[in-house]
């Protein structure tokens, strides 16, 4: 797999090297940190998507480069494969610009789209969490945000501190997200590193995410993602869902986990749902990982999630059935290492664990585990012991 993916970025890069470049300080931004660059850069996308010959967007480094960037969109579809080299610096206004749920850095509708190259995408998130911690705020924005581009790839970037998510993919099928770097402090709120929703066949892998929440998070109708070779840390984990929210039907499948390092983390792997929600989330597999002093439990199925003070008891459930786990080692600092919370009404079915060992980082304190209507299976060394697991 990760052959294939660097043959057909290096060809990706080949053909770059033969397009018509469009390079934004030649449309007039400036890349000084202050000027407003907005306008040269939508100047710059015009004349690149309406190019024929599959152009590059540049966004040079030379110079150490910065360009402070207000909300833009780049729309498609355009008359041939845009490649957009980000090799500055792109920085958000350090100041609260919107109200509503809303992304800084959005492309829509541009099928095909390449985003790459060795720079850095600042959000200067923290004028939004203080708001967020004052309740003077209701939502901050995304970084970047990618809206019906399939055959989506984006590759060696680096993106920090974003208001809220960092990088949102959703309804681009066929998308490849690599060799990304994604950091925001241990305490800022909802900044997500990766959430995927609404999208199928999508490969996420060679990267180092350490955010305030998920590192990866994947959403409703998510169908065929893989995710390897990850180190996470610190946030909240590799997680799917929330599903079900609002007696939403969800539906997600074929989630692939493998080869990841989880660290200093809330939780480890999760698959969180709502009570009231339907649908199913099923054939899901986590293999390979290991996890280092993980805060709570490290393998979570969490059907009764609320991330308030309270939420009201409801019949009905996302379905979870066919996951499977094997090779999973590490350790963590909490009583309850292996959680497995499933709904009295839609029961967890066909899960299976195989060479699954975790202890605890106090040497005196023996790891638990808690079980409640989940069926399934255990074999080789599961540790702690898991009851409702048939061996």
């Amino acid at each position: 797999m990760e052959l294939v993916i660097s043959i057909i970025l290096c060809l990706a890069s080949a053909v770059a090297g033969h397009r018509p470049i469009h390079n934004v300080l030649n449309y007039g931004a400036m890349g000084d940190g202050n000027t407003d660059d907005t306008q040269a850069f939508l100047k710059t996308w015009k004349a690149a998507c309406g190019d024929h010959n599959g152009s590059v967007l540049l966004v040079t480094g030379k110079g150490t480069r910065k360009y402070l960037l207000g909300k833009i969109e780049f729309t498609g579809p355009c008359l041939s494969d845009v490649n957009f080299q980000i090799d500055g610096e792109l920085v958000a206004p350090n100041k609260l610009w919107t109200n509503e749920i809303d992304t800084w850095i959005q492309f829509r509708n541009v099928p095909g789209i390449s985003v790459y190259g060795h720079g850095s995408i600042d959000g200067r998130g923290f004028i939004w969490w203080n708001c967020l911690s004052k309740n003077q705020c209701r939502y901050a924005p995304y970084t970047m945000e990618f809206m019906g581009c399939n055959g989506l790839k984006v590759n060696g970037l680096s993106f920090k501190d974003s208001p809220g998510k960092h990088l949102v993919v959703y309804k681009s099928n066929d998308s490849i997200l690599t060799g990304l770097h994604i950091t925001a402090p241990e305490d800022s709120p909802n900044t997500d590193g990766i959430l995927i929703s609404d999208s199928q066949h999508v490969i996420i892998t060679q990267s180092t995410i350490g955010v305030g929440d998920d590192c990866i998070a994947i959403g409703p109708r998510c169908y065929d993602v893989n995710v390897s070779n990850i180190n996470c840390g610190p946030g909240h984990g590799i997680s799917i869902g929330s599903l079900g929210e609002n007696g939403a039907e969800d539906i997600v499948e074929h989630i692939h986990v493998s080869d990841c390092n989880i660290s200093n983390t809330l939780t480890g792997v999760r698959i969180k749902t709502w009570q009231g929600g339907a649908g199913h989330a099923k054939f899901l597999s986590y293999s390979n990982i290991n996890f280092n002093s993980v805060r709570g439990s490290i393998i979570v199925l969490d059907q009764y999630y609320c991330p308030h003070s309270t939420c009201p008891n409801k019949t009905g459930n996302v379905a979870i059935s066919d996951v499977s786990y094997k090779g999973l080692h590490g350790s963590s600092t909490s009583d309850v290492a292996i959680k497995l919370a499933c709904s009295s009404s839609v029961p967890c079915h066909g899960i299976t664990m195989d060479e699954v060992s975790f202890f605890s980082t106090n040497a005196n304190h023996p790891l638990l585990s808690y079980c409640i209507n989940a069926v399934g299976s255990s074999t080789g060394n599961v540790r702690p012991d898991v009851p409702c697991l048939q061996r």
